[in-house]
């Protein structure tokens, strides 16, 4: 299943960027970077973070993260 993102975001006192994102009413924080944005687009961010959600390539915490390497 793919995520719906929200167009909502932030960020972390990390520097990265949060993606909000829902699997049906389950909410799904995806962490990335300006970087992975920048050199592969938003639509290529989102749909990686899908597919490791799918995949459940998942951090502890239950974030889906999403860098430059991952594209």
């Amino acid at each position: 299943m793919s995520l719906r993102f929200t167009g909502a975001s932030g960020s972390s006192p990390a520097f990265e960027l949060l993606l909000e994102a829902y699997d049906g009413e389950k909410r799904v924080m995806v962490i990335t970077t300006r970087e992975a944005i920048d050199d592969h687009g938003l639509a290529a961010v989102q749909h990686r973070a899908s597919e490791k959600y799918a995949a459940k390539q998942l951090e502890g915490d239950g974030r889906v993260r999403v860098f430059t390497t991952d594209l």
